[in-house]
């Protein structure tokens, strides 16, 4: 099977693509930006470069982010017709923005698989607290047009979750499988420095937002800690949201001068809450993944109270790395997480239960090591690229034969 991968950047395919060309199941390229491409072609096999387009100052602000995935889409069909000139692809698997395949429908007989994470940031959610402005609502429109258009026009879509799926009209729901990633996740001995005699709870997601929980962790922690002074909790995350609209009530709620550096630093002093050496809450941030990976490893339980998400991979992080995991039971989660199995679940605005089952946890770990040896084991068992790679190239298989039936 000859696959092409398409990704501006490195991470969606990155780990399915050097496992199916490092065990010999199929031939894939990755086509990426040059910039990526150049940065990584000495340590990544069969790399492919496209051009990136240079941004229009003209641009309507509306659909200057339609206009920027066009331009990458005829960049990115003119990089296909080079790389046919030397082989064959069976299949092309293209990520739905940064990958954005709209040019290449119609132009190759080469059946197309669009990865979409979520079909727009209306269907994705965000806490009413920190409303989506006008402005976003506008340009999102332009975002589900072509997550519609992209599952209307593509031999398939693959989306990471079942609650994912859900989020798009059911009449779309027979063209789209839910398939989450798959992971090779090494581990090494943290040396992340922990307090002697503390218990340390930690809490993990890409930016320290309401909408991945952030703000609730806080509220929760502070619950904990008038039961339990002798814990820190520990939270690593960019204080910069990306999916969600906290920056936004910040700008519309304080004047210049005294508006909070970030959300983050807005719910600690409004929760009143200090941070540095020896505080009951520290704010860890990383340059690299083995940083990051230390510090995961270190803490002995997490708080996970996701409010929005489709699939997080920060989840499966901690599941890879053994943690006990007290979560929400929202959105993908009881897809990951089954209760009192693998990990703990609660109503996300629940405070007394999470309050409840971290306390037990605290007192008595040994009862639930059984949950952290269980996240490993069901880890390794569902999610790692061993394991999901056939159930990819299956679906890839499917794909391709149906192209040759004629079946659409």
């Amino acid at each position: 099977m000859r696959i092409l991968f398409i990704h501006e950047g490195l991470g969606q395919f990155q780990t399915l693509h050097e496992y199916l060309n490092g065990q010999g199941l199929a031939h894939s390229w990755f086509l990426c930006s040059t910039g990526v491409h150049n940065a990584n072609k000495d340590r990544i096999p069969n790399l492919v470069p496209f051009a990136v387009a240079s941004e229009n100052p003209d641009s309507y602000f509306y659909t200057k982010n339609l206009e920027a995935r066009i331009q990458r889409s005829f960049l990115i069909k003119q990089a296909i017709g080079e790389l046919l000139k030397k082989t064959g692809i069976d299949l092309i698997v293209a990520h739905g923005s940064g990958g954005f395949p709209l040019q290449l429908f119609d132009e190759f007989d080469i059946p197309i698989i669009s990865y979409i994470e979520f079909p727009s940031f209306g269907h994705h959610g965000h806490d009413p607290k920190y409303p989506q402005p006008d402005y976003a609502t506008f340009r999102d429109k332009v975002f589900e047009m072509t997550s519609y258009h992209q599952a209307l026009k593509s031999d398939l879509v693959i989306v990471p979750s079942a609650y994912a799926r859900e989020m798009f009209p059911a009449c779309l729901h027979e063209r789209i499988v839910p398939q989450m990633e798959g992971f090779d996740i090494k581990r090494k001995p943290s040396t992340f420095a922990k307090e002697e005699g503390v218990f340390h709870i930690g809490f993990s997601a890409r930016d320290l937002s309401s909408a991945k929980g952030f703000e609730q962790f806080i509220l929760i922690a502070k619950e904990i800690l008038k039961r339990r002074p002798q814990v820190r909790f520990v939270f690593c995350g960019a204080p910069k949201v990306l999916y969600s609209y906290e920056e936004n009530f910040l700008q519309n709620s304080f004047p210049a001068e005294s508006r909070p550096e970030s959300f983050m630093q807005y719910v600690l002093q409004r929760e009143g809450i200090t941070l540095g050496e020896g505080a009951s809450f520290q704010h860890v941030s990383f340059a690299g993944y083995d940083d990051f990976a230390s510090y995961v490893e270190a803490m002995d339980m997490f708080l996970y109270p996701l409010q929005f998400g489709s699939a997080n991979w920060g989840l499966f992080e901690l599941l890879f790395r053994g943690k006990t995991i007290v979560a929400s039971d929202r959105c993908f989660v009881p897809e990951v997480i089954r209760h009192g199995h693998n990990g703990l679940l609660c109503k996300y605005d629940d405070i007394a239960s999470w309050v409840r089952y971290a306390t037990e946890i605290i007192d008595a770990p040994q009862d639930f090591v059984h949950l952290g040896e269980n996240a490993l084991a069901d880890a390794h068992q569902r999610f790692h690229i061993s394991k999901v790679a056939p159930r990819y190239l299956s679906i890839f298989d499917t794909v391709i034969q149906r192209r040759k039936l004629g079946v659409f």
